[in-house]
C-alpha cells in the first residue's frame, strides 16, 4: 500500500486521468482497497481512497468511501468502557452567555470548557469563504438530484448526488425531510466527501478526535444539509438530542452556518448554560421534545440568538437545549449543515452510524 500512497501523492491538485497507465493504478488503488477492506483494514482503505480521490474525483469512490465507512463500523470490535474525562472542567471564558472563539484557538480543551461550563461554544470564521460557497453550491445540488430522482429525471449533471444510506437500522422520513429543506448528508456520498475534507482542513477532525479520546463515529440518522425558507414555522419546540439518542452518552453537534443567520434568516435560540440532564419531554410537537412549561423554567435568563456569519460554527452535545429561530419578519434563507458524532463506546441510540 505503501507504493500506491506514494504514486498518489505525487500529485497535489486533482486532474483527469488521461493515460491508459493512468488509468490502470487507478483501479489497481480501488482494487488494492477492496483487498484491505476485506482484511479488516478498514481505516486504510479509507486513507488510500481518499487520497485518490482528492487527486482525481471519481463517483465511485464517493460511494465506496461511504460503503467502507459504514462496513467499517459494523465490523468494528468496539470498546465498552469509556476513556476517562475530566471530572473537572477550568473555564477558560468566564461571564454570561455563549463563548466565542477564532478558528486558530480550536482545540479539544476549548471545546471541552464551553460545553461544560456554558452549554455550548461558537467557533468564528471556522471556514473559508470558498468552502462555504462549495457546500452551499452541493446542498442546491443534493436537493435538485432529489427531486430528479423523485421524478425519475436524473440527468448527468445531478448523477449520484443523491442516493439513499440504506444501511441505517433506523426509518427515515425522507419526504418530509424534503419538503423542510432538509436531507441526510450520508444520502450525498460526494458531499458527504467534501465536508469531510473541510473538516479535515480546518483543523476540526483533529479536535474532534482529541475531545473524544476514542475514533468517534458519525451518526448518520442526524447529519443534515440544510436549506431552512425565511417562513418556515417560528414556534418550533425546544429539544435536547439526548432526550432521543440516549442521555448517557459522548456526544458534538457541528452546526455550520452557511449563509448569514440569526437576523433576517432563521437560526438557533440556545440555553446558554450547563443542563445537568434531559428536561421533563413531551408537547405536542412529539413525545422527546421538551415540555415547554419545563423549557420556560431551564432557560429563563439564559436564552441567547446568536448572529451567525457565514463560515461560523456553534458545536455543542446532547444535553444543550436548543430549537430553530425564526420570526414573521425575516425574508432571507438560511444555509447550513450539522453533523453529530459519537464516541462508539456509548453510542446508545444513534442508530448505525459510520466511521469518521
Amino acid at each position: 500500500m505503501t507504493r500506491l500512497i506514494e504514486w498518489l501523492r505525487g500529485s497535489s491538485r486533482a486532474h483527469a486521468v488521461s493515460s491508459p497507465s493512468e488509468k490502470t493504478a487507478e483501479e489497481a488503488v480501488i482494487g488494492e482497497a477492496r483487498g484491505l477492506a476485506d482484511a479488516g483494514r478498514y481505516n486504510e482503505a479509507i486513507e488510500l481512497l481518499t487520497i485518490a480521490n482528492r487527486r482525481n474525483r471519481r463517483r465511485e469512490i464517493d460511494r465506496m468511501l461511504l460503503v467502507l465507512r459504514s462496513e467499517g463500523f459494523l465490523a468494528g470490535a468496539w470498546r465498552t468502557e469509556s476513556p476517562e474525562w475530566p471530572r473537572h472542567v477550568a473555564d477558560q471564558f468566564g461571564g454570561e452567555g455563549i463563548p466565542e472563539i477564532r478558528a486558530d484557538k480550536l482545540s479539544a480543551s476549548s471545546i471541552r470548557s464551553g460545553i461544560e461550563n456554558h452549554g455550548s461554544l461558537i467557533v468564528r470564521e471556522i471556514i473559508t469563504s470558498r468552502q462555504v460557497e462549495m457546500l452551499r453550491n452541493n446542498i442546491e445540488r443534493v436537493l435538485e438530484a432529489y427531486d430528479a430522482v423523485e421524478s425519475d429525471s436524473v440527468s448527468p449533471e445531478n448523477e449520484g448526488w443523491y442516493e439513499p444510506f440504506d444501511r441505517d437500522t433506523t426509518v427515515r422520513d425522507r419526504v418530509t425531510k424534503r419538503s423542510k429543506g432538509a436531507i441526510l448528508t450520508a444520502d450525498s456520498p460526494p458531499a458527504l466527501f467534501d465536508l469531510l475534507e473541510t473538516f479535515d482542513s480546518c483543523g476540526l477532525s483533529a479536535a474532534i478526535r482529541d475531545f473524544f479520546g476514542e475514533p468517534p463515529v458519525l451518526v448518520t440518522r442526524k447529519g443534515t444539509l440544510r436549506r431552512v425558507r425565511h417562513d418556515v414555522n417560528p414556534f418550533g419546540g425546544w429539544h435536547q438530542d439526548g432526550a432521543f439518542m440516549g442521555e448517557n452518552i459522548r456526544s458534538l453537534n457541528i452546526w455550520i452556518a452557511l449563509s448569514d443567520c440569526g437576523v433576517n434568516a432563521p437560526g438557533l435560540d440556545i440555553v446558554a448554560k450547563r443542563l445537568p440532564g434531559i428536561v421533563k419531554t413531551g408537547s405536542k410537537f412529539a413525545a422527546w421534545t421538551t415540555n415547554p412549561e419545563a423549557a420556560k423554567e431551564v432557560s429563563e435568563g439564559h436564552t441567547v440568538r446568536p448572529v451567525f456569519a457565514a463560515g461560523d460554527a456553534i458545536i455543542f452535545d446532547h444535553l444543550c437545549l436548543h430549537r430553530t429561530a425564526a420570526d414573521h419578519g425575516m425574508t432571507n434563507t438560511r444555509y447550513a449543515i450539522e453533523t453529530w458524532l459519537v464516541a462508539p463506546s456509548t453510542y446508545g441510540e444513534a442508530g448505525t452510524p459510520i466511521l469518521f
